[in-house]
C-alpha cells in the first residue's frame, strides 16, 4: 500500500560562515553570475525585505486544499530554516495566513516561500518573517487528509529544491542554490561586489572603458571593412 504521507529526516543546518557570507550579497549580483536557481518572479515578497535572507531549505509538498502536512512541518522547524512549499500546481487555496506565519516566525525560521497564494495580508505585515507567495486570496486550505510529503525534493517556481539546499531571498525574489555550489557562488559574488565598489570609487576619468564599448566598436569596424 502506498502511503499518502511521506516524512524524511531534517537536513543538516547550513554552516554559519556560509550564511553570513551570502547574507551580505544581493540576489541581483548573483543574477550577473548564473542563470539557474532563480524562482519564477510571480513568487514575490509579501512584506518589504530590507536585507538578504539566507536559510536551510526545509520542504513541504502540499496538494490541493489540504494543509495537514504543512501543520505537521511547523512542529519541526528550527532557527535558520527556510520553509519551501510546493503546492503541486494548485493556485486557488492559501496555505499560509497570519496564524501559520506566526508559528513559523516563533520557530526561528528566517522565511517561507509558497508556490501559491497566501491570505491575511494585514496580519502577515505584522509578523517578523520573510514571506514570498503568489499574491493573496480569501480561499484557504483545511484539514482534509488528502496527503503530502515533508523533506522530499520539490519544485517551486519551476526550480528544483532539495532539503538542505541554500535558499536566498530579498525584495527581488528567491533563489535556490545547491549546497555544494553555494560557497563558490558566495566567493564570486563577494568579489564582484568589491570590484564594482572599487570601480565606482574611481574618478570618471580613471575608470577603464566598459567591455561593451569595445564589442560595439569592433562590430562597427567589421561592418566598415566588409563595405
Amino acid at each position: 500500500m502506498v502511503s499518502k504521507y511521506v516524512v524524511a529526516e531534517m537536513p543538516p543546518p547550513l554552516p554559519t560562515d556560509l550564511v553570513d557570507a551570502l547574507s551580505g550579497v544581493e540576489l541581483a549580483t548573483i543574477g550577473h553570475l548564473r542563470h539557474r536557481g532563480f524562482v519564477d518572479r510571480g513568487i514575490a515578497a509579501i512584506n518589504p525585505c530590507p536585507k538578504t535572507l539566507v536559510g536551510t531549505a526545509v520542504t513541504v509538498s502540499l496538494p490541493a486544499c489540504d494543509g495537514v502536512m504543512l501543520h505537521y512541518a511547523l512542529n519541526h522547524l528550527r532557527p535558520g530554516d527556510f520553509l519551501v512549499v510546493d503546492r503541486l500546481g494548485d493556485d486557488r487555496y492559501a496555505c499560509l495566513g497570519g496564524g501559520v506565519a506566526s508559528r513559523i516566525a516563533k520557530s526561528g525560521a528566517v522565511g517561507v516561500a509558497v508556490d501559491g497564494p497566501c491570505t491575511d495580508p494585514k496580519e502577515l505585515a505584522e509578523v517578523d518573517l520573510g514571506i514570498w507567495a503568489r499574491g493573496v486570496t480569501a480561499l484557504t486550505t483545511r484539514v482534509t487528509d488528502i496527503g503530502g510529503a515533508f523533506n522530499v525534493p520539490v519544485a517551486i517556481g519551476n526550480v528544483p529544491a532539495l532539503p538542505g539546499d541554500v535558499v536566498m531571498a530579498d525584495n527581488t525574489g528567491v533563489i535556490v542554490l545547491p549546497r555544494a555550489e553555494a560557497s563558490a557562488v558566495a566567493r564570486e559574488a563577494i568579489a564582484r561586489e568589491a570590484a564594482t565598489t572599487a570601480f565606482l570609487n574611481l574618478a570618471p576619468a580613471d575608470r577603464p572603458p566598459a567591455p561593451a564599448i569595445a564589442i560595439v566598436e569592433r562590430a562597427l569596424k567589421e561592418v566598415d571593412h566588409d563595405a
